[in-house]
């Protein structure tokens, strides 16, 4: 089964433990799972990234930071990247 994480909570919320330790589990299970990174979300990319597979939106990346440096281990991506991600995936989470 496939599991994509949407996370476009932001930087002061569990949610991200939350993600991590689901996506985690997925994959010891045997599973595959990716996050998606939005909104708010993308300040989690560098605590992610490496971890799993990350894609984070370019444009929400670029409009909350003044510096939209590489992020090692993440894919910067766009809506576009989230709707395919969401067609191929078994199972959609969404933490906001």
């Amino acid at each position: 089964m496939k599991f994509l994480f949407v996370l476009t909570a932001g930087p002061r919320t569990e949610a991200v433990a939350t993600v991590a330790a689901l996506a985690g589990a997925a994959t010891d299970q045997g599973h595959q799972a990716e996050v998606f990174l939005a909104g708010d979300g993308v300040a989690h990319a560098g605590e992610l990234g490496g971890r799993l597979p990350v894609t984070l939106c370019d444009a929400d990346l670029r409009w909350r930071q003044a510096d939209a440096a590489e992020i090692e281990g993440v894919r910067r991506g766009s809506l576009r990247d989230l709707a395919r991600s969401c067609r191929d995936a078994d199972r959609v989470l969404v933490f906001r």
